[in-house]
């Protein structure tokens, strides 16, 4: 993976496993590219990535929105920030600059029948 020099401090508890770039101008949807970044730390196909779905852990419209702004006229509205969310084991991180970026926490929890917490 290429260096990120915008990449966001974590715990010593967590370890980056997956990261993608998300461009908000291309026809990529940001639900694809996290999908994507899961299967990837996770090692499998992207459709093989059912429990849980990425809808009962987060609202990706609503990211998406906040981030990135509304797909609609020749330029996306360039929001700032970052956002966190919980997927399974794994930690989440969607940047203003279009990073996604998944880490696995090596602190073992109880894992809830949905896990997203």
């Amino acid at each position: 993976m290429p260096e990120n020099p915008n990449s966001h401090d974590h715990t010593d508890t967590e370890r980056q496993v997956a990261r993608r770039l998300y461009d908000p101008k291309e026809d990529t949807d940001l639900g694809t590219v996290i999908v994507y970044a899961l299967a990837d730390a996770r090692d499998v196909s992207p459709i093989d990535l059912k429990s849980p779905t990425l809808y009962e852990c987060v609202d990706v419209e609503s990211l998406e929105a906040t981030l990135f702004g509304r797909k609609r006229g020749p330029t996306p509205r360039q929001g700032s920030g970052t956002v966190k969310f919980e997927y399974a084991e794994y930690v989440v991180t969607v940047t203003s600059d279009g990073w996604v970026e998944v880490y696995e926490s090596s602190v073992t929890d109880v894992a809830d029948e949905v896990d997203c917490s």
